[in-house]
């Protein structure tokens, strides 16, 4: 039905208190208390192994359904990491506030660990791109963020929320989520549709071998640094469509172990296909680029498997280029037949800090 992503219990890691009903006046209202950069938040509380992979550092409840948030964003990460314009990874947008759903629905939803979280979509735009930093220091960001529950029962909770990301005290865009938690009953129905138990990660398989014939992107290509981090492979003669390739001992991915490819996974994997796809629009350009993305919409419709092959596209969306370069690219990820994820994503590519173009020579030569 839906994508899911990051849901599975942690083991020997003790369930937190969550239900909204517990908490008292002085804790709604956040005590009258600032918001904290000094710690991270239990890293079970936003179903994470690792605690350098928890961005979150503080919650307050404002009032129902309206939440204070601080994340603090890591100066340099072995996937989200800042582009060489000095600027921070917009998917820490994404990844911020898949955090915060996760939390909210524990802590003040009533949500029991052990349930399943499932994503619906997600989105951002970023008004005012972050300017690169003046120092080595994280980030301080904050949230302010609101809730809209549309259903919640004993099984189930389903709900959306919409975040102003401010930078440095300097609001700087949106970012919004919807999403489900559901009971393990209803997962596992969820799961069975496709017939046969889902292949778990953590067996230490690389899906490039689920497609021999295809090439790895280069690295540079799709601005990322490590090999580890490129998602997508050429198979000959595809145009505007590569094959997703994943290792499920991927360090963020599979931070813990899960029965699909994790949605955080596609979104970068839609990322690099619209890099790719507008190197590949209008003149060549000699001075290397960076594919910054500025806003995105995407929804997701079903469960990526780790054992089947899926396609990512990326093809240029109606419309010209805007006077500051942004271009518009409809992606879409497929799988067996079934539609995984779609969505558009807009962006510009950058220069790339300190290069220089060369310049020629009447001769010809570089100078």
């Amino acid at each position: 039905m839906h994508a899911t992503h990051q849901p599975i219990q942690l083991a020997g890691i003790p369930a937190a208190p969550a239900a909204a009903d517990a908490l008292g006046e002085n804790e709604l209202h956040g005590a009258d208390r600032e918001l904290s950069f000094d710690s991270c938040v239990p890293r079970n509380l936003v179903h994470k192994q690792a605690v350098a992979e928890v961005f979150l550092t503080d919650v307050l409840a404002r009032d129902r359904d309206r939440f204070a948030v601080a994340a603090q964003w890591p100066r340099d990460h072995v996937f989200f990491q800042p582009g060489a314009d000095g600027c921070g990874d917009p998917l820490l947008w994404i990844e911020t506030v898949r955090q915060i759903s996760i939390y909210l629905s524990h802590r003040f939803y009533g949500v029991p660990h052990g349930n399943q979280f499932i994503l619906i979509d997600t989105g951002f735009v970023i008004d005012d791109p972050q300017p690169p930093r003046p120092s080595a220091a994280p980030l301080a960001v904050t949230l302010d963020v609101s809730v809209d529950v549309q259903a919640q029962d004993a099984r189930r909770l389903a709900a959306s929320l919409e975040a102003v990301v401010s930078i440095g005290g300097v609001r700087r865009g949106t970012a919004t989520l919807t999403w489900q938690a559901v009971d393990r009953r209803r997962y596992d129905t969820l799961r069975r549709r496709r017939g046969g138990a889902p292949v778990m990660s953590g067996t230490g398989a690389d899906r490039s071998a689920l497609v021999p014939s295809a090439v790895p992107v280069l690295p540079a290509a799709v601005g990322r640094r490590h090999e580890a981090n490129v998602l997508l492979a050429a198979p000959p003669g595809d145009g505007d469509r590569w094959q997703l390739q994943l290792d499920d001992s991927h360090l963020v991915f599979f931070d813990h172990a899960l029965d699909h490819v994790p949605g955080m996974a596609l979104v970068e994997a839609f990322r690099q296909a619209t890099a790719l796809a507008s190197s590949r629009q209008g003149a060549p350009d000699p001075a290397p680029r960076l594919w910054a993305l500025t806003s995105g919409r995407l929804a997701f419709h079903s469960f990526a498997e780790l054992d089947a092959p899926a396609t990512v596209d990326a093809t240029r969306a109606d419309g010209a280029e805007t006077a500051d370069g942004e271009r518009a690219f409809e992606v879409a990820a497929t799988q067996e037949g079934r539609s995984l994820a779609t969505g558009r994503l807009t962006g510009r590519a950058l220069p790339v800090a300190g290069h220089r173009p060369r310049t020629l020579t009447s001769a010809g030569g570089a100078a």
